[in-house]
């Protein structure tokens, strides 16, 4: 049970980072509070390979899992949709398709084709471990050099290979947590090279003049920090696990799926609010985040309370 809260905590430090991640302004001071950010969507896929099961998904668990995910993304798609009033054809089949109705819907799709894929992966990691483990560097390689030479590859972030890194470290947690152990010492030094090699990174894209990949989780650097970092997530000792497990952060963790869906529509609403007050833009940014996250939470877990348990699922609040 500890073990279980511990993990929803973890997933509630997630979805503050997500938050905040989307409350900052475009400026050199986001450049650098995004290395300590920008591991939060890798730990929600690195938490869902850990949590699961090859019998489960033989015997059905896939078409479980995406029915649970799938319907709250058609919904929240169309929300998005028709608050932006992007209800051409194509606005809708862009949206829908390549998860662009919204900033964070496109994670969704990245999460369905792995579960999808997880049968295979499973039966992948016994004879080609390797291979598997290469796949995600190697593309984000190929988007870093074409952004080098000035060639913007399409739709990155909806692509599975982008993220199948983190999702196998968690399914392949057995060898990968052992292998880890031996090492662990070695851990928070190599955090801390991963987070100045991000930061370094980030400012000589900047430099560049091309700010999406100065703070993009999908880089080379930033793909390094978020392995290290869930790899020690993933080996946090026991007192550790402890105090997160007693933490606020679990009942944050338990909503963090509303959240996520809600927060992109709660957080329009609030800097629309926030831009009739006066405030320093540091204290609009902090305020911004603290008052979304607050919000979306209550929103989801009020939903989940007075709400049918169909609306509730479809909505995805529980």
């Amino acid at each position: 049970m500890a073990r279980d809260r511990y993990l929803q905590a973890i997933r509630g430090l997630a979805i503050a980072c997500v938050v905040c991640i989307h409350c900052l302004p475009q400026c050199a001071a986001s450049v650098v509070l995004r290395p300590f950010l920008n591991w939060a969507v890798a730990g929600f896929l690195f938490l869902s390979g850990l949590l699961t099961s090859e019998s489960k998904i033989l015997r059905g668990g896939v078409a479980k899992r995406l029915h649970k995910v799938l319907i709250p993304y058609l919904v929240w798609s169309g929300i998005y949709l028709v608050v932006t009033q992007r209800l051409t054809a194509g606005g809708i089949v862009k949206g829908v398709l390549f998860g662009t109705s919204s900033a964070q819907m496109y994670y969704l799709l990245v999460y369905a084709q792995l579960v999808m894929l997880t049968p295979l992966l499973y039966r992948v990691l016994r004879s080609h471990r390797l291979l598997v483990y290469c796949v995600t560097p190697v593309f984000l390689l190929v988007r870093e050099v074409a952004a080098i030479v000035g060639v913007a590859l399409p739709q990155v972030q909806v692509l599975f290979p982008a993220w199948l890194l983190f999702y196998v470290l968690g399914l392949d947690w057995g060898k990968v947590g052992r292998v880890a152990t031996r090492r662990c010492s070695l851990l928070p030094g190599l955090l801390v090279a991963c987070l100045f090699l991000q930061l370094v990174s980030g400012f000589a894209w900047l430099a560049r003049g091309d700010y999406n990949m100065a703070t993009t989780q999908l880089k080379l650097s930033s793909m390094a920090t978020s392995a290290v970092l869930v790899v020690l997530i993933g080996l946090t000792g026991h007192r550790l696990r402890q105090l997160f497990a007693r933490s606020y952060l679990v009942k944050l963790g338990d909503l963090s799926f509303g959240i996520y869906l809600c927060h992109i529509l709660v957080l329009g609403v609030v800097t629309k609010v926030l831009g009739f007050v006066a405030i320093p833009a540091l204290m609009a940014t902090v305020v911004n985040l603290a008052v979304t996250l607050v919000v979306s939470a209550c929103v989801v877990a009020v939903g989940a309370t007075l709400l049918p348990r169909k609306v509730c699922e479809a909505l995805g609040f529980v």
